[in-house]
């Protein structure tokens, strides 16, 4: 069974029924308080139309995260808010790796400060698609797309 203190059991309610809370906030908040109320997973799940195993994944990262509820409630009671708040964000998910080295992201970059004909084309000034070709041609990249390389420049300003 899950305890909370007043305090902690305030914030959740807060969260629970507050109108500018995120969706996901009220549910997580939802499920921790019908835990403490000494409801099953199964009967949270069927109480709230929720998946059991959603149920179960939210109420088990309370119980591994209580012994540092109580901490900031004794040490940092002016962060508690926000630390429940942190808890009950989705878990941070790195995602694909990156395809492109920060040094060629960087040659990329300083390819496109120099003139096109500096490199013996005929532009005023670089393309996506002609920075792309020029990249792979002095084999920066093996390959890149010029969507690719307008998202590098998009991120920093020349």
């Amino acid at each position: 069974m899950i305890r909370l203190s007043e305090k902690v059991r305030k914030i959740l309610e807060g969260f629970k029924k507050g109108t500018h809370s995120a969706l996901h906030w009220q549910q997580r908040a939802t499920i921790i308080l019908l835990a403490a109320e000494g409801l099953s997973n199964q009967a949270i799940a069927r109480q709230t139309g929720w998946n059991r195993n959603t149920v179960k994944q939210w109420r088990n990262r309370w119980a591994r995260i209580a012994v540092d509820i109580d901490h900031h409630e004794a040490e940092k009671p002016w962060a508690l808010n926000a630390y429940v708040e942190s808890v009950l964000q989705d878990a941070y998910l790195p995602g694909k790796p990156c395809t492109f080295t920060p040094e060629q992201v960087a040659h990329i970059i300083q390819l496109a400060c120099d003139k096109p004909e500096d490199y013996g084309l005929p532009l005023t000034h670089w393309t996506p698609s002609a920075l792309a070709r020029e990249a792979q041609k002095q084999h920066m990249v093996e390959s890149i797309s010029p969507r690719q390389v307008g998202r590098f420049l998009k991120r920093r300003p020349i």
